[in-house]
């Protein structure tokens, strides 16, 4: 059975494992989360928008 003084330890040794390893991770968590988004992510395209044009039947006011 577990009391009390188990449970902090657990947490306190848990703390320090962990915030180090979070600590040293932060560099390079950016790179680790992009390589993830690119290989697990749909790739999004942006469609292109064509051309504008005018209909035909538009004239211009010539002044």
């Amino acid at each position: 059975m577990m009391n009390i003084n188990d449970i902090i330890q657990i947490i306190v040794f848990s703390a320090l494992i962990f915030f180090p390893l979070g600590y040293l991770a932060r560099h390079s968590l950016r790179r680790i989360r992009d390589t993830a988004r690119l290989l697990f992510a749909k790739p999004r395209y942006v469609k292109p928008a064509g051309t504008l044009r005018r209909a035909s039947k538009v004239k211009v006011d010539n002044k």
